[in-house]
């Protein structure tokens, strides 16, 4: 499973002045319903903050994984948030949030929907280091996809 074949191309945020998830969650949740990925943005944002309220989603190195099941989603869909500046967010080894991945998948893509967590779980601090000084989304998704062929040998 290659997760760029899951980030939508127009919710690829560069956010230099977002400080908190409270500012965050609602801009990943326009951009990917704007994106053309059919979706009920009320519903998405309410349930990603429901999910975070029982646990944040911040994993470490600067990474968060904001994500949520909706019977709605027409499959995993994610959309990405670069925030060099770095988010005011619950972080377990105190390093500021500055890459956000938003997962949205059905319960029924189970299998996928962890493939797509464990995928940005295995993102190093350095590759983080790289990503966020993407000048654009064609960028960031070039450079996402590189480190992808490179973890997979054909590079």
């Amino acid at each position: 499973m290659l997760l760029s074949d899951h980030i939508s191309p127009g919710a690829i945020l560069l956010l230099p002045q977002v400080r908190t998830r409270t500012q965050l969650f609602p801009l990943l949740v326009e951009s990917l319903c704007a994106s053309g990925i059919p979706c009920d943005p009320g519903q998405m944002l309410s349930g990603i903050l429901e999910r975070e309220a029982k646990m944040p989603t911040s994993i470490g190195l600067g990474i968060a994984i904001p994500h949520v099941r909706m019977d709605s989603a027409p499959g995993l869909v994610a959309a990405v948030a670069i925030c060099p500046i770095g988010l005011d967010y619950a972080v377990p080894d105190g390093v500021p949030v500055r890459l956000a991945f938003l997962l949205v998948s059905p319960p029924s893509a189970a299998g996928l929907h962890v493939r797509a967590l464990a995928a940005v779980g295995r993102v190093s601090s350095a590759r983080v280091d790289d990503l966020i000084h993407c000048a654009s989304a064609d960028e960031f998704l070039e450079r996402w996809k590189l480190g992808e062929a490179r973890a997979s040998g054909c590079v």
